[in-house]
């Protein structure tokens, strides 16, 4: 790989990204994996929004009767605004959760749908530029491979379609 990487040159007529790189103005970068994260995000949330529940009503139960071991009362009042607040927060706290799990999968999700679309321009025999991912994205040198086996295609291409025509 090393002796690869060495040997890259820009080939004639190549497009190279001299451009910054810009912000991903899409959501969902893909839908079916980013939907099935933010679901699982939520499945967990709704287990702690209940784990919190239950605890509430234990500590309240057990509280209650060392007060008055023979008698059973958890007063309503307080349990009911105890609840409430734990639900309020929670429900203050889902949508941020959800933003910030979403806006990390782009991280991945992200470099791959890019990684994707060469992969596939280069199977339809297109010359395809090196890429390149946004700072902060995952799998940076995954980008560096791929150049270099793009390269030897786009060379090996250009090659055969050379001895095509002459």
């Amino acid at each position: 790989m090393a002796v690869l990487r060495a040997t890259i040159r820009p080939i004639e007529g190549e497009r190279t990204m001299t451009k910054p790189i810009q912000k991903r103005s899409r959501i969902f970068i893909d839908a079916s994996i980013q939907g099935m994260l933010l679901l699982r995000v939520a499945l967990y949330w709704t287990v702690c929004v209940l784990t919190q529940v239950l605890v509430i009503l234990l500590v309240s139960v057990v509280s209650s009767m060392s007060a008055a071991p023979n008698a059973f009362s958890v007063p309503a009042l307080q349990l009911r605004w105890l609840l409430q607040l734990v639900v309020f927060a929670s429900v203050l706290m889902l949508p941020v959760i959800l933003f910030d799990v979403l806006r990390l999968s782009h991280r991945w999700v992200g470099p791959v749908f890019r990684l994707r679309a060469s992969l596939q321009a280069l199977s339809r025999g297109d010359i395809v530029a090196p890429i390149s991912f946004r700072a902060g994205d995952f799998w940076q040198e995954m980008a560096g491979d791929f150049n270099v086996i793009a390269a030897e295609v786009n060379r090996h291409n250009e090659a055969t379609t050379d001895n095509v025509n002459s």
